[in-house]
């Protein structure tokens, strides 16, 4: 009975230990099969959460709007420019010198000659336009082309003297051998003379000037608000300008009746072209800007230098045959006719500018730009004072050239600026 009650108890030991044993292993796959379904649950969500992802646009940071490439630019000028030189071609003297009892009076270097015309003709504030229009490459921002160019319109102006006779007026020359009637050396021809005859002299010039050019660009240096880019390209540059000379005589009674009218013509064509280098600095202040450009152009001036000129005679009181004849005072036939020449010649220019930008690529500026020309040609410089009237068809009709041949082609040569200030607009895209 004892062995029967301790088999029973070990028995239910045993069994006890087994249902123990499944009862932990049945736990063991219930938390083993809860965590599958977590995991199949949260893999779930996620899947259906990162479609839904997907479904919604997403939000990209704004891109900055790309920087302008293209510039244009037009403002209006307000220029001077270098005056014109011109010899002395009018003189009168002053009653009882010494000038009014030599050869004819008025000559120059003597005394009691008074100068009535002036040595320069001043043009004034010339009115004008510049435009620009650059492109920076898309495909290399560091590299850019300009194209830049600027007129200034046509302007004239002159110097007039007339008389009745009194004040005396003389037009001033240096006679060379034979003389052809004048007095030798400082002399002059008579335009107006009290109770001989009235006249005077009339003097007008004109002058235009304009310019183009093309570069290109390359931005050395970059920095936020600052830009440095250098210049390189070619210049053309044209300046013309004319100058004309009308002296007249018309006798009084009893002298007779005849009149004399002389016209001289001078003009000149200075035509450059060179290639160009520069630098041009940008710095940026809020919507406020500053900008310096210098840039120098080497290369050949092609100079033109046209003469002309004619007498108009009318009446018989002079002596000679009315009519028209080849010759002024100052252009005979020793001289008239067209010269050209090349010359080597140096173009600095320096700019100056000021800016506001306004809105959006739109800014409004101002500015002052000087340009210099180092041998240029001008009508005064062309003139030559020294005469020889002997084979003058007006004043010695049927007379062959006798003497030096006077006056003579100058081809002088001298320097011109042109300077003055800038304002308008320009446009950035």
């Amino acid at each position: 009975g004892v062995f029967r009650e301790h088999v029973a108890e070990m028995l239910r030991i045993e069994h006890a230990k087994v249902i123990s044993m499944l009862l932990g292993r049945l736990s063991y796959e219930a938390s083993l099969q809860k965590s599958a379904a977590a995991c199949v649950v949260l893999f779930t969500l996620g899947a259906f959460g990162a479609a839904g992802a997907a479904e919604l646009p997403l939000k990209a940071r704004p891109k900055p709007p790309p920087a302008p490439t293209w510039w244009v630019s037009g403002g209006a000028l307000l220029w001077t420019v270098k005056s014109a030189s011109l010899p002395p071609t009018l003189t009168t003297f002053v009653p009882g010198s010494p000038s009014a009892v030599t050869g004819f009076g008025g000559a120059l270097g003597i005394p009691g000659t008074v100068l009535q015309s002036p040595d320069h003709l001043n043009y004034g504030p010339f009115g004008g336009g510049r435009f620009t229009i650059g492109h920076w490459l898309e495909s290399d921002p560091r590299f850019g082309l300009e194209a830049d160019g600027f007129f200034l319109g046509s302007k004239s102006t002159g110097f007039s003297s007339m008389s009745d006779g009194t004040p005396p007026l003389r037009v001033p020359f240096s006679n060379v051998p034979p003389g052809a009637g004048f007095p030798l050396g400082s002399s002059s021809f008579v335009l107006a003379d009290p109770g001989f005859a009235a006249g005077g002299q009339v003097i007008s010039s004109s002058l235009q000037l304009w310019s183009i050019e093309g570069n290109g660009l390359y931005r050395a240096y970059g920095a936020p608000g600052l830009s440095v880019s250098v210049i390189a390209g070619l210049r053309y540059l044209d300046l013309r300008e004319g100058l004309s000379i009308a002296s007249t005589e018309t006798l009084l009674p009893p002298a007779g009746a005849a009149s004399f009218t002389a016209t001289d013509n001078f003009s000149t064509r200075n035509q450059f072209f060179g290639a160009q280098l520069g630098v041009k600095a940008e710095k940026q202040f809020g919507q406020f800007d500053g900008s310096v450009v210098a840039k120098v152009a080497l290369g050949d001036n092609y100079q033109t230098v046209s003469i002309n000129g004619n007498s108009v005679v009318s009446g018989t009181g002079f002596g000679i045959t009315p009519g028209t004849t080849p010759g002024g005072i100052f252009t005979q036939a020793t001289n008239i006719g067209q010269q050209t020449r090349n010359q080597f010649a140096v173009l600095p220019e320096a700019q100056l500018q000021l800016g506001y930008t306004i809105s959006s690529g739109i800014r409004l500026f101002v500015g002052y730009d000087v340009i210099y020309l180092s041998n240029v040609v001008r009508p005064g410089d062309q003139i030559d004072t020294t005469l020889n009237f002997t084979g003058t068809a007006a004043l010695s009709p049927g007379s062959a050239l006798t003497g030096a041949a006077r006056p003579e082609p100058l081809f002088k040569s001298s320097s011109f600026w042109a300077q003055g200030v800038k304002f308008g607009a320009s446009y950035q895209f």
